[in-house]
């Protein structure tokens, strides 16, 4: 659908409100979506899938996909069946239910790519416990840029500006900013993590050696890509002068001993004083393994 059919859609649907056959529209769609979260958590409550060791991963996934879009598909299912019955019978107008079927079919589309990607990630990923939140903020960004009203949206965002030395931004830069840097930093994170698996996997390297590449890929990736992302958003990195001087002065004070023994880290794993895994002992009471 492109901008100028879901304006069309939108003005007929503002046309539609104030017929009185409107509100048959408006409570088969709530029945619908009823009918349909009450067979989702029906079909969640049985027990379709013994357990992973009987069935494998691969069975496990696929049921778990499932259940992430049985709402939205059985929505979209019941949706479509009933706009067909109101065509036929000419019940009323059907422009609800032509918006409604974009909307539930990305919201399908975004919970089973978000479930895909939490599956890509480690298993102790920050996405594996806001799963939800991630594909409702998605899917309503989405849900603005199928309905047309994301330019408007843009365009008051953007009036509202402000200097930064000689950089001018907006709101709608920052926010952009935002979401690309959170992007690019949390795919240059799960790339070091897949460095950093095959490294510790790694038996042609010594393990500190492994351990020290896997923690500088991290941190060398990690900053690569917010500066990236800056850049691809449009911000000067220059514009970022007062805030890396405050840092530095933040690490000359504060940080001064986080840092040293930062680094005094990788300098005793390279000169291999110390090794992974060696016990160390500091009385007869305290001791620990590196």
């Amino acid at each position: 659908m492109n901008e100028q059919v879901v304006f069309a859609l939108l003005i007929e649907l503002w046309r539609d409100i104030r017929e009185p056959a409107f509100l048959w529209q408006v409570l088969a769609l709530g029945m619908s979506l009823l009918l349909a979260w009450g067979l989702s958590r029906y079909g969640r409550q049985q027990e379709f899938v013994r357990s992973t060791a009987e069935h494998g991963a691969l069975r496990t996934f696929s049921t778990g996909s499932i259940k992430r879009v049985a709402f939205p598909l059985l929505s979209l299912l019941l949706i479509l069946i009933v706009r067909k019955l109101f065509k036929y019978w000419h019940l009323g107008p059907v422009s609800l239910f032509d918006l409604a079927v974009p909307l539930l079919l990305s919201m399908a589309l975004v919970r089973a790519a978000i479930y895909v990607l939490r599956h890509a990630l480690t298993a102790g990923s920050w996405l594996a416990t806001s799963e939800r939140f991630v594909a409702t903020s998605i899917w309503l960004c989405l849900a603005l840029y199928l309905t047309g009203l994301a330019d408007p949206l843009i365009e008051m965002l953007e009036q509202v500006s402000f200097h930064v030395g000689k950089q001018k931004l907006d709101l709608w830069t920052l926010l952009n900013g935002l979401v690309t840097v959170v992007a690019t930093v949390l795919l240059a994170l799960w790339l070091s993590g897949v460095i950093e698996r095959r490294l510790l996997a790694s038996d042609a390297l010594d393990s500190n050696v492994r351990v020290v590449l896997g923690r500088l890929v991290k941190a060398v990736l990690s900053v690569v890509a917010l500066l990236l992302s800056l850049s691809i958003v449009g911000i000067d990195i220059t514009a970022l002068s007062v805030f890396s001087g405050a840092l530095a002065v933040g690490l000359g004070l504060g940080l001064q001993r986080i840092a040293s023994n930062y680094v005094s880290g990788f300098i005793i794993l390279l000169d291999r004083s110390i090794r992974i895994g060696n016990l160390v002992a500091l009385d007869a009471t305290t001791s620990g393994i590196v």
